[in-house]
């Protein structure tokens, strides 16, 4: 593996855990870009996710993501990069990310998750009567997955972006 400070770091976790909003900060404080796997899954396909999903279902996304995945495992810069919530459930993905980086597991409560992603169209797996009781299982679903995958976890329950981005630039540069 790579050195700590040299190394693509990879922040997995739950939708609504803060990712995008905590690699944000995290990317300002140790002076890299941040790549979002979504967003460069949108850029490539042409498409929002809730068309692809529409379209080619959770299986074609999840191969699109995967492909993603594999391109990023094959380069050199020291991104951060915001993962797909479910992107961890492929051993695949996992795997190519340990290649040359270091993943890193936000946690947050369902009542927190739900807080944050309320009204998010975009969110095509929270298309449900009962969005709490959806967050719930498919936490419990991914649980095992998450945790296996982690090298780090840090939870964001009552934390600003900020605050945990600080404490996870301290773990990597140690």
């Amino acid at each position: 593996m790579r050195q700590e400070n040299n190394m693509q770091i990879y922040l997995i976790g739950f939708m609504g855990s803060g990712k995008t909003s905590t690699g944000t900060e995290l990317a300002k404080l140790m002076d890299r870009e941040l790549l979002d796997s979504d967003e460069l899954i949108v850029q490539q396909e042409g498409k929002s996710i809730p068309e692809i999903f529409a379209e080619s279902g959770e299986e074609g996304f999840r191969k699109i993501e995967t492909e993603i995945f594999r391109n990023l495992s094959q380069n050199d810069n020291d991104y951060i990069i915001s993962c797909g919530g479910g992107a961890p459930l492929r051993e695949e993905n996992v795997a190519l990310m340990r290649r040359n980086g270091r993943i890193v597991r936000l946690t947050a409560t369902a009542q927190t998750v739900y807080d944050r992603v309320k009204g998010d169209d975009n969110r095509p797996l929270l298309q449900s009567d009962d969005p709490m009781k959806r967050i719930r299982t498919l936490m419990s679903m991914r649980e095992r997955a998450y945790s296996e995958a982690a090298d780090i976890t840090v939870s964001t329950d009552g934390r600003t972006p900020l605050m945990v981005a600080t404490e996870l630039a301290r773990i990597l540069t140690k």
